[in-house]
């Protein structure tokens, strides 16, 4: 179904498109005689699919604020009006993750399933007012449809902010770390658990091969590295959706990423977990949320 609906769009491009494409699958084909171009094929069609779809002006990469994806048209965008939070209320001044006014829409080897939630439309434009705890509890709410257990859109969504905050330059969505987790773990619910209140599974989720663990699957190793503290109640807990998100978002976003372009975004997520199909599980699933959110 992914490619399907790219080579429909591919029969429409402009001439100039297809040229530039056609080029880049011949540079493709020369570069697959090599051994290390073979290695790589799964990568480069990949990223190959995504930036020519850019280029033909359909943005499909998952993404929160006006966007779009699956060929439907962009609209105008507006400026974005800056995000402030403070430390000591690092949520009281921002718009609704994944719902902001005026907007736009994990290295070592992390194994984690996340649903990826990118808007295909610009979303209905939202109020400016700041939004606190209660706001992205209420918003959390109102997408009940989505099938994503309420706490954890919560801790998706906290964790765009303060990303917004931190990273500024990454552009991460909630919608791209609701995919992977529910790629990973169905959101922490993996083999009947739950999240409690607190943002902790009910029973710890532990991979049998590689003893990944929480709701986002982090290595011990890769946990050791980038374990944060999302909840601010002084402990770094891979259980606790809240820290487990903030981690995978540091992780996606470090060293300069972009997670606004196509190249940036499959290098994110194919950096979560090194399977080519698992970077289209996460994109479906993110992409699925994207058109629910702003139907």
């Amino acid at each position: 179904m992914w490619f399907a609906l790219l080579l429909r769009r591919i029969a429409v491009l402009p001439w100039r498109a297809l040229k530039a494409l056609g080029r880049g699958l011949r540079a493709c084909h020369r570069g697959l005689r090599a051994p290390a171009g073979r290695l790589g094929v799964q990568v480069a069609a990949t990223t190959l699919a995504l930036a020519g779809a850019l280029a033909a002006g359909w943005f499909i990469v998952p993404g929160a604020g006006p966007a779009w994806s699956y060929g439907t048209e962009p609209t105008p965008e507006t400026e974005e009006p800056p995000l402030v939070l403070s430390p000591e209320g690092a949520l009281e001044n921002a718009p609704d993750p994944g719902l902001p006014a005026d907007t736009e829409p994990v290295g070592d080897t992390v194994t984690a399933e996340s649903p990826a939630q990118s808007p295909t439309q610009s979303p209905t434009e939202a109020a400016t007012t700041p939004a606190g705890p209660a706001d992205i509890e209420s918003w959390a709410a109102s997408l009940s449809a989505l099938g994503i257990p309420e706490r954890a859109l919560v801790a998706y969504g906290r964790a765009e902010l303060l990303s917004a905050v931190e990273n500024p330059d990454c552009n991460l969505t909630w919608t791209t770390l609701a995919g992977i987790g529910a790629t990973e773990t169905n959101h922490g619910t993996h083999g009947g658990n739950r999240i409690q209140a607190d943002g902790t599974t009910m029973t710890e989720i532990i991979g049998a091969e590689y003893a990944e663990m929480g709701p986002m699957q982090f290595l011990p190793s890769t946990w050791e590295r980038w374990k944060a503290d999302g909840d601010e109640d002084g402990v770094h807990n891979p259980h606790d959706i809240d820290d487990a998100v903030t981690a995978a978002a540091n992780y996606l976003c470090h060293d300069g990423r972009d997670m606004s372009t196509p190249a940036g975004w499959y290098e994110g997520v194919f950096s979560y977990n090194h399977l080519d199909s698992y970077v289209r599980k996460v994109f479906d699933r993110a992409d699925e949320y994207g058109r629910k959110s702003t139907a």
